[in-house]
């Protein structure tokens, strides 16, 4: 089996509505923004991402009071966005774990 795990702490950008899949499963969109200092090849590099995590059935639960400008920790899997256009070509996390951390 492969393995696709990924960890990632960041800022919450943005937080969007929680809303229903066609089978009635709640979901939710938040827009983590990372930056960290990390080595490249034994050289110091500014290190810049944002990325969509998707929360889903209890975790949207889990969620709630989550508010923009917050740190998280998130874990979860790697899945493209869509199937057509654009979006095949977006990776999104798919969140298992949301941790809340404290502000530095």
């Amino acid at each position: 089996m492969e393995s696709n795990h990924c960890e990632l702490t960041g800022v919450i950008a943005a937080l969007e509505k929680v809303a229903l899949t066609p089978a009635g499963v709640p979901r939710q969109r938040l827009w983590l923004e990372h930056r960290s200092r990390q080595l490249e090849d034994g050289h110091p590099r500014e290190v810049q991402a944002r990325i969509a995590v998707i929360l889903a059935g209890g975790m949207t639960r889990q969620a709630q009071g989550l508010k923009e400008g917050q740190r998280i920790k998130v874990t979860g899997c790697l899945s493209r966005a869509g199937y057509k256009g654009d979006a095949r070509d977006r990776l999104q996390l798919i969140a298992q774990t949301l941790d809340t951390l404290n502000q530095d």
